[in-house]
């Protein structure tokens, strides 16, 4: 499996006219591969990740993901490339504060019908390797913010989505658990096999990663060593 990006770029119009955000990028990841995009506040980093994702569309370029390009797909195909394809970690968890945290994590897998007893099992399974196996019938806001965030991983995963992307997923957490959850992502990327990308503004955690671009001004700049 692949990911292909070309000359993907996006504009807004404003009163003042045209405002570039990204502009003309380029991507090659194959599967098993993991990459985390450094950048100031406003470079594009987001944008990129939400147009990779379908949550966004571009004003020109072309995506692929193992052949499919969600650009050509209707709000239908979309919405269920979307949930078959790609899995979102945010910076704010979004949990359902009215479900425990293993019908948050089943959510994705719903479509209108009740869950098979197989992905009931899956999600136990994520859980406990995200090591919330005893916290599954708490209620969110039972859990710490690590923990919360940890949900919020086993969710992503839990349709087993090809593209992993997670948007700053450790920006509001203390440094002990924002090392946590990296390490975290980076060990289930490694288990699932699937293509991660991770946007954040710490140098320190995109170290962890055996690649690592910057955005500046919607344009992204060649791999620097890690190391």
């Amino acid at each position: 499996m692949t990911l292909q990006v070309r000359q993907i770029r996006k504009e807004f119009i404003t009163r003042s006219g045209s405002l570039p955000v990204l502009c003309g990028i380029d991507l090659d990841l194959d599967s098993d591969k993991s990459l985390a995009i450094m950048g100031q506040s406003g470079s594009g980093k987001s944008t990129f990740l939400h147009v990779l994702g379908g949550l966004d569309k571009p004003s020109a370029g072309k995506i692929l993901l193992d052949g499919l390009d969600p650009l050509a797909m209707n709000e239908t195909d979309l919405a269920h490339y979307r949930n078959q394809k790609v899995g979102f970690v945010f910076q704010d968890h979004h949990l359902l504060p009215q479900c425990t945290v293993l019908e948050n994590v089943l959510l994705p897998s719903l479509l209108g019908s009740t869950p098979k007893v197989e992905v009931i099992q899956l999600a136990k399974d994520l859980l406990a390797r995200v090591g919330l196996e005893n916290r599954m019938d708490h209620m969110p806001s039972e859990l710490s913010g690590g923990e919360r965030q940890r949900a919020a991983v086993a969710r992503a995963l839990i349709m087993r989505p090809r593209l992993l992307l997670a948007d700053e997923p450790t920006g509001n957490l203390d440094k002990r658990n924002a090392d946590n959850i990296m390490r975290l992502l980076l060990k289930l990327h490694e288990e699932e096999k699937n293509i991660l990308i991770v946007v954040t503004h710490s140098l320190e955690l995109a170290k962890l990663f055996p690649r690592v671009m910057t955005m500046d001004d919607g344009i992204l700049a060649q791999a620097v060593s890690s190391n």
